[in-house]
């Protein structure tokens, strides 16, 4: 089914799996680390995301953590069969969760999400493995 744009819409993600690898570390600088993901999507969007984040761990354990990445949605439910890639870009608070921006990556929609623009946030509450997606989505300029 077509989408009618602008089209507004909250989806729920829940981290199926998360594997960690750090790749540099230096003494009192923090840590480089890679974190590939799998979540299952529910709500306006149905379907999986494979993510691939970078994080920037600080200096000072407890601290916020920026990280920047890709994912890649795959849905085939509701009609809305095809995939896109968005680019996450934010913090992790341990007091207050995930903050940060959405952007879909322009081109790389297929089937239904062909032509796909868009942008929106991400939120997670600290301590939970999901959290919200809400996506304002449009054409590609």
């Amino acid at each position: 089914m077509p989408f009618d744009f602008p089209l507004t819409l909250s989806t729920n993600f829940v981290a199926a799996s998360w594997a960690e690898t750090p790749f540099h570390e230096m003494a009192d600088a923090g840590k480089l680390s890679r974190a590939t993901i799998v979540n299952t999507l529910s709500g306006g969007i149905e379907g999986e995301g494979t993510l691939e984040y970078l994080l920037a761990y600080p200096a000072v354990p407890g601290a916020d953590v920026a990280f920047v990445g890709y994912e890649r949605i795959v849905s085939a439910a509701a009609g809305r069969e095809g995939s896109f890639t968005m680019k996450h870009e934010g913090c992790f608070s341990p007091l207050f969760g995930v903050s940060g921006a959405l952007n879909i990556v322009a081109g790389s929609g297929t089937g239904v999400f062909a032509g796909l623009g868009g942008s929106g946030v991400i939120k997670a509450k600290a301590g939970e493995h999901g959290g919200e997606y809400c996506l304002t989505l449009d054409k590609a300029p």
